[in-house]
């Protein structure tokens, strides 16, 4: 009897199979040009996002959607290219797949790849570029702060012109 006790109580502590995680999440976003030649087009960006994840354990694949708006602040060219004769905007659709890694009390890595689908308020110039994305983050309760670096190229820009730019993070997260 004491044997078949002993045994059903270690049964129930075996571990069972993990239970997927889900993250859903909204950002609103600060961006600081960081290169000079993007820091020649625009002065900041702001924007938001919206995502989510779904993974094992503490790695997690995520997609995302935002919307950024770059301030193009007066009249420049850049590598002989003309940007504006006047107040404009650069507006970015960042779409977005990666991975998340949490490590400790909330903090997190994360990578993404993606496009960058650009159209430029004051010219009928378009286009998809490819997009990358690194930082890091932290999560506590339904908050999130974070920071990432990003990159992508202007669209239309002859030579090419690389739009690099720190990205402040600050929303709700939801992870179930």
């Amino acid at each position: 009897m004491a044997l078949a006790c002993t045994s059903l109580k270690s049964a129930a502590q075996l571990p069972g199979p993990k239970l997927p995680k889900v993250l859903a999440f909204a950002n609103f976003t600060y961006a600081n040009p960081s290169n000079t030649a993007f820091k020649n087009v625009s002065n900041n960006g702001y924007g938001f996002e919206a995502g989510a994840g779904l993974g094992f354990g503490k790695t997690l694949i995520i997609a995302s959607l935002g919307q950024m708006s770059y301030n193009i602040p007066n009249a420049s060219t850049v590598s002989g290219v003309a940007f504006t004769s006047s107040s404009s905007k650069l507006k970015v659709t960042p779409l977005k797949v990666g991975i998340r890694r949490y490590l400790i009390a909330g903090l997190f890595l994360n990578g993404n790849l993606g496009v960058a689908m650009q159209k430029y308020d004051n010219s009928t110039t378009t286009g998809s570029t490819f997009l990358y994305e690194a930082g890091a983050g932290f999560k506590l309760g339904f908050f999130e702060l974070g920071a990432a670096y990003t990159g992508f190229n202007l669209a239309g820009t002859s030579p090419t012109i690389s739009a690099n730019a720190l990205l402040l993070k600050a929303g709700l997260a939801i992870k179930l």
